[in-house]
């Protein structure tokens, strides 16, 4: 208790480094959990688009529909194949375009056997289609391979902004708290210098110190989440409203391990930041 009443104080006593910390620990960590959020929907997004893509192979006449379907049902990549003749994929073109129906049955079907392909990891599209390509019986294949590069393109770039910005972003944080602590220690000098004489432990003397940090740490988390969280539910919503074909983040666990992962993240720079500062001090006084 007596700890935690000197963090306070000192707190208070210091409240221009105390909101200066504050200020750019909550700025740091906003911009953090946003480009969190943006980070968590656009790999919803890709993980959708992802899902969706589909290797189309187009056989031959002379090609033997169902033993190219039990060749490719049988390679690990694939999780599901389906054949699709040519009756039931003119009558799938007809759905789409109602106005080729009469001229359609003018003329015999000129569509192949095809078969459609869905993979557990699309970064094998390319070489799986390859391997289509070298089977009997196959004339042509669709991979979207563009389209998967670009979706792996995608995520090794925020995988690298990410990075970038978590460094950045931290530094920022810990720097504004060994400063603040800083300017507690220097504050509160002629004071520890007396608690150092009566023969007060390291411990005791850090203890307020690394309070303060962790405090200071736990209430930007708290301020961060206060603006993210309702910034997040209302972006949503209106987002929602104007583009209801785009999928958004909206699982209460994954919001939850976020803002619990800030919430960590915060309490760590805290404690780190003041740990440095105390240490600092107590090396050059010591």
């Amino acid at each position: 208790m007596y700890a935690l009443r000197q963090a306070l104080r000192a707190i208070r006593k210091n409240w221009i480094a105390s909101i200066s910390t504050l200020t750019t620990m909550t700025l740091s960590l906003t911009i953090l959990a946003g480009f969190s959020l943006l980070s968590l929907n656009v790999n919803l997004n890709l993980g959708e688009l992802q899902n969706e893509l589909e290797l189309a192979a187009y056989l031959s006449r002379s090609a033997d529909p169902q033993a190219v379907l039990e060749t490719v049902s049988g390679w690990g990549e694939v999780v599901s194949a389906e054949l699709v003749s040519p009756d039931d994929a003119l009558e799938n073109l007809i759905t789409e375009l109602p106005y080729i129906e009469r001229p359609s049955a003018q003329v015999n079907n000129p569509l192949p056997y095809s078969l459609y392909l869905r993979l557990s990891d699309p970064s094998q599209t390319a070489r799986v289609g390859e391997a289509l390509r070298e089977l009997p019986g196959v004339d042509e294949v669709e991979d979207g391979g563009e389209a998967v590069e670009t979706f792996l393109a995608i995520n090794e770039a925020l995988r690298l902004i990410g990075s970038v910005l978590i460094v950045v972003l931290l530094s920022s944080a810990l720097f504004a708290i060994v400063n603040s602590i800083r300017a507690a220690i220097t504050a509160r000098r002629d004071e520890i210098e007396v608690m150092r004489l009566v023969g007060a432990t390291r411990g005791f003397i850090r203890s307020p110190f690394l309070i303060e940090g962790v405090f200071l740490g736990l209430l930007s988390a708290l301020l961060t989440l206060l603006l993210v969280v309702p910034g997040y539910s209302f972006i949503a919503l209106r987002l929602s409203q104007t583009l209801r074909f785009l999928p958004l983040e909206r699982d209460p666990l994954a919001l939850a391990q976020l803002s619990l992962l800030l919430v960590a993240l915060a309490l760590l720079v805290g404690l780190v930041g003041s740990a440095i500062s105390v240490s600092q001090y107590l090396q050059e006084d010591g």
